[in-house]
């Protein structure tokens, strides 16, 4: 038997033709896949410490380098020492900075520091020098002596931080007017519409003895911006660090960042900080002391994890049946001797509850005080003596308990029972 030859299949299904469309595919995918711009992704704080794009370090390594003492301040919160010889730089802190120290700095800056500030959007900062920055942002005005000796700027493939090119930095606002004989190191072109204005972005002004730069947006300084010689914002920094060291003999050759307020201090732990908010706040405590009641609650509503073992029950015959068990019993064995104790033990008890001497007697001597009281009950006395002395199998248990109930109603209908 011939086996019928297989259908031819189609040419746009054979491996030779599939396999390269797939990898064509595959490579005009990888090439036209849109990136993200990481250029500014990673720590946004804007730290000495950090040498990413939105650090400081570059500031840092470049002050070093020029001269300046550099310190980097993780665990005070505020100027500790002599005033006169340092620069203070709070660069957009991360934490707020309280009341309290921002007074401390600026106590430290009337004795004689300096302070470079990069303000952010509220803080005591703020509130104490009356400074705002912009909603909006401008293009930074770049001097051409900032960037006459970069040259041709080397072909890189780094994203760019604006889609312009150009530096986009907030103005500066002072609420309650300009301070006096303000120095300004940099501006910004703000456009709305067809109005263009021309406002300041970095200014310094002294104050006491000391002196203070502020600094309207945290991009001036970061890594990625000063890095760059073309926008010329390395040559404002170190303007302004050259202007906050002049004005005292010596001059302040200190560069001191404030890295404690960037979370590298002990308040960077959110344990520390809620137990000494729990224990040191009012509210806090208020707080504490709802939740151990609600957990006392919880532990006393809630189901246990084991469950409690029942209570065993042990049946028990009714007291009539009981009685009347043992009866038949004693009655089967012809138990007539310990029937007639017991029987006579509960008439004592009955009839002599109100003489408790009286029970300490034998049965013969209360037998015969029976007698003595009452002569008509010799007979039954009679009987229950023989039931209590022998086994005899002719004396009848009912005959026995009929005597002593008539004996007990005597004792008791008379009340004539003494000891």
């Amino acid at each position: 038997m011939s086996v019928p030859p297989s259908a031819p299949r189609d040419w746009w299904v054979r491996p030779r033709v599939v396999l390269p469309v797939v990898g064509i595919m595959l490579v005009l995918l990888a090439l036209l896949t849109p990136e993200t711009n990481d250029a500014r992704e990673g720590d946004s704080r804007l730290s000495a410490h950090l040498a990413g794009p939105l650090g400081a370090r570059g500031l840092k390594d470049v002050a070093g380098r020029l001269g300046w003492r550099v310190v980097l301040r993780d665990s005070s919160p505020a100027p500790t020492g002599v005033p006169g010889t340092t620069i203070h730089a709070v660069l957009d802190p991360t934490l707020p900075v309280s009341p309290a120290q921002v007074h401390r700095y600026l106590e430290a800056v009337r004795g004689g520091d300096a302070l470079l500030l990069v303000i952010g959007d509220r803080g005591a900062f703020n509130d104490s020098l009356r400074v705002r920055h912009s909603l909006s942002g401008g293009v930074l005005e770049v001097q051409p002596a900032d960037s006459a000796g970069c040259g041709r700027r080397r072909r890189d493939y780094t994203p760019m931080l604006w889609l312009d090119g150009e530096v986009q930095l907030y103005a500066l606002r002072w609420p309650r007017g300009r301070p006096a004989a303000t120095n300004t190191f940099a501006h910004v072109v703000i456009e709305r519409g067809q109005e263009r204005s021309r406002q300041e972005s970095v200014a310094g002004f002294p104050f006491g003895r000391g002196r203070i730069a502020v600094v309207a947006d945290p991009d001036l300084l970061r890594n990625d911006v000063i890095r760059l010689c073309a926008w010329g914002t390395d040559a404002v920094a170190i303007r302004l660090l050259e202007w906050l060291s002049a004005g005292t003999t010596p001059p302040r050759h200190t560069l001191e960042f404030d890295e404690y307020h960037h979370g590298y201090g002990p308040t960077a732990s959110v344990v520390g900080f809620t137990r000494r908010f729990l224990a040191g706040h009012p509210f806090g405590r208020m707080l504490l002391q709802l939740a151990l009641g609600a957990l006392v609650l919880l532990l006393a509503l809630g189901p246990r994890p084991l469950r409690p073992r029942p209570r065993p029950r042990t049946e028990r015959r009714d007291p009539l049946e009981q009685v009347d068990a043992l009866a038949h019993a004693y009655e089967q064995v012809r138990a007539t001797r310990t029937a007639t104790v017991r029987l006579l033990q509960g008439v004592r008890a009955r009839v002599e509850h109100a003489h408790g001497h009286g029970r300490t007697r034998s049965h013969d001597a209360f037998l015969d005080h029976v007698v003595s009281v009452d002569a008509e009950r010799a007979a039954d006395v009679a009987l229950v003596r023989r039931a209590l002395q022998s086994a005899d199998e002719g004396i009848a248990l009912p005959d026995v308990g009929a005597a002593l109930h008539r004996i007990e109603a005597s004792l008791t209908t008379t009340s004539i029972l003494r000891a």
